[in-house]
């Protein structure tokens, strides 16, 4: 850490609060320019500051190539008063060649109530942390923060995660060949942002799924995961009975306290998943990853292990398939999802031309509201054998038309 035009005991004096106006700093691999600004700590990647004037401003600018992401955390306010109507707000705008380039907001299942307003997020308080995503390089970014009341209170705020991240590889998704044996994982997020209503739509499908699918024939399996901050439940059997019971259960709701958890842990999804090393795992949730190593983590800081991860996935055999619901609605967040797809060969199929007839064999990425669109999906069009192969297979491998 390296404070520019500063004192040799600045380190020391970090805690008397002194004030960076218009001053420099250095973080890891950014020059960050503040203006009416104290700063109160920082690491090598984070920065907390505090103001006393009801509007101040922070510029970040990277050292290096590549896409920028942090996330907004404790912002608030110290006074023995609480102030009614009191609402922050922070524009976020990333430059490059001097053309404006605007950020990915990923909100969580506590965070959902955030407005967001000409590219300014406005809110009376943030819980946890909110990660902010560049998802093309750029020269600088400017954050200006105000209050609502116009109020010269003492304010505060915290940036962490604050990285740079290079240009990763990503691993091909592979295709499940028609008339194969399969062994499918359905991976669903039991946080409680997941309502009663919407886990009958995704219970309702998948039971259907179920009843009229081929796979649990003989040795076809097919495992059943709820997971939030850590595996809730998993079922894996080739019985259709205890299949269906998986299901009845997660969609019966039944006020367990286990399943409504704030957190979504999708590591853990996708370790039992490289564990089980299915041949297709759908992957049900309505919001990022919040959760890593027994405590809340923004998916910032989670990203470079989940794509890994998901590479290591697809380096089994295994092939995804995201369903998800909300995470697109107030921004184009949808798009980071490709690093994790494979951005050149996704296809993505919205929940406005979603159809049972839509052919899923290609489709590696759906997004819906609220899972509106469940009863859309025919799961079984992922699985079933072609006409024009039909009856070159064995007909107890490939026959679709059997009712249980």
């Amino acid at each position: 850490m390296i404070i520019k035009h500063c004192i040799p005991c600045i380190m020391a004096c970090l805690s008397l609060l002194i004030p960076l106006t218009s001053t420099a700093n250095s973080v890891e691999s950014f020059t960050i320019t503040t203006q009416n600004v104290y700063v109160r700590e920082f690491t090598e990647s984070s920065i907390q500051l505090t103001s006393d004037t009801n509007s101040y401003f922070i510029k970040i600018e990277p050292h290096r190539m590549g896409k920028v992401i942090f996330s907004l955390s404790g912002i608030g306010y110290a006074s023995t008063a609480k102030l009614s109507n009191l609402l922050f707000g922070v524009k976020i705008t990333g430059y490059r060649n001097d053309e404006a380039v605007y950020p990915t907001f990923s909100f969580d299942d506590v965070n959902r109530d955030i407005i967001i307003e000409q590219n300014m997020l406005i809110f009376d308080r943030i819980h946890g942390s909110i990660p902010v995503w560049f998802n093309e390089q750029i020269d600088s970014i400017n954050l200006q923060f105000s209050n609502s009341l116009s109020a010269n209170i003492s304010q505060y705020l915290g940036i962490r995660d604050l990285k740079i991240i290079q240009a990763m590889d990503i691993s091909s998704n592979p295709h499940v060949l028609p008339c194969q044996q399969n062994r499918v994982m359905i991976g669903i997020d039991g946080s409680s942002s997941i309502d009663k209503n919407e886990r009958e739509l995704i219970g309702e499908q998948l039971l259907e799924f179920v009843k009229k699918s081929s796979f649990t024939q003989d040795s076809n399996q097919l495992c059943i995961l709820e997971f939030g901050s850590d595996i809730v439940s998993v079922v894996e059997s080739t019985e259709r009975r205890i299949l269906l019971d998986a299901l009845q259960n997660y969609k019966r709701d039944k006020n367990d306290k286990s399943k409504f958890i704030s957190w979504t842990n999708w590591s853990v999804a996708f370790d039992e998943a490289i564990d089980r090393k299915p041949e297709l795992f759908i992957f049900i949730t309505d919001g990022w990853s919040n959760w890593n190593a027994h405590q809340p983590s923004s998916f910032s800081a989670q990203y470079e292990s989940l794509v890994t991860k998901s590479n290591l996935l697809k380096a089994n055999g295994t092939r995804l398939l995201f369903i998800t619901s909300d995470i697109d609605i107030q921004t184009n967040s949808t798009t980071i999802l490709y690093d994790f797809l494979n951005r050149d060969q996704t296809r993505e199929m919205q929940d406005d031309i979603l159809s049972r007839e839509a052919d899923l064999s290609d489709v590696d990425l759906i997004t819906m509201k609220g899972f509106s669109k469940m009863s859309e999906i025919n799961f079984s069009s992922i699985l079933e054998c072609p006409p024009e192969l039909r009856d070159l297979v064995n007909n107890d491998q490939c026959d679709t038309s059997q009712q249980w």
